[in-house]
């Protein structure tokens, strides 16, 4: 491994060690005291929060815009395979012919889903208000992180730039909004045992 590898790889982990304080930082509050007679399971609440609550149909936000449930969804996987790309280049390792081009097909979805996100962010006045910088900003590196993936996945003499920029992703995912790949997980899991508890979730047929 070349003293590059080795800077990607010191990223990584204080990437992670900064995401894990942050969490930890974010439990320092503490929970709230729940007083009242539980109404339901908060284990059932958190599944349905982690698994069928996930799913469109189940979120009138996703069910009423697909299109762009569907376009973060393929811009999510894209940004998975960009990581397998990095890992397999910073570790030094061959990636199977079929499971390569499987991943530049996500990562050539990924990125053209991602750039459709940033135009539709862009040109709909109703979201460009709501925006901060950081929202295209993160948009914009991630896009440039796919776009690097894709050609250092094809073109060897770019791998030096490709690990060279991922210093400076890793660098900036805690920092920035990208760091809401650990918070995710962790406010949907609170969602889940609050609502789960209350009875509320998983959500209970209508009586007629």
């Amino acid at each position: 491994m070349t003293l590059l590898n080795w800077a990607v790889v010191l990223s990584g982990l204080y990437a992670l060690a900064a995401l894990t304080y942050l969490i930890f930082k974010a439990r320092s509050f503490g929970p709230r005291s729940a007083y009242s007679t539980p109404q339901g399971s908060p284990s059932r609440g958190i599944i349905y929060a982690l698994g069928r609550g996930m799913m469109p149909w189940e979120k009138e936000s996703a069910r009423l815009h697909i299109f762009t449930y569907m376009g973060g969804l393929l811009y999510h996987i894209g940004i998975f395979a960009g990581f397998a790309i990095l890992l397999a280049k910073t570790l030094s390792v061959e990636i199977p012919p079929l499971l390569h081009e499987a991943l530049r097909l996500c990562l050539a979805l990924g990125l053209v889903s991602g750039l459709g996100l940033l135009f539709k962010r862009l040109l709909r006045p109703q979201v460009r208000r709501l925006s901060l910088p950081d929202d295209f900003g993160a948009n914009i590196f991630v896009d440039i992180f796919l776009a690097a993936a894709l050609a250092t996945s094809s073109r060897p003499e770019v791998t030096p730039f490709f690990l060279a920029y991922s210093i400076f992703l890793l660098f900036y995912i805690p920092a920035g909004k990208i760091r809401h790949c650990f918070f995710f997980f962790y406010s949907r899991t609170l969602f889940g045992l609050f609502f789960g508890r209350r009875g509320v979730l998983p959500a209970r047929p209508v009586e007629r």
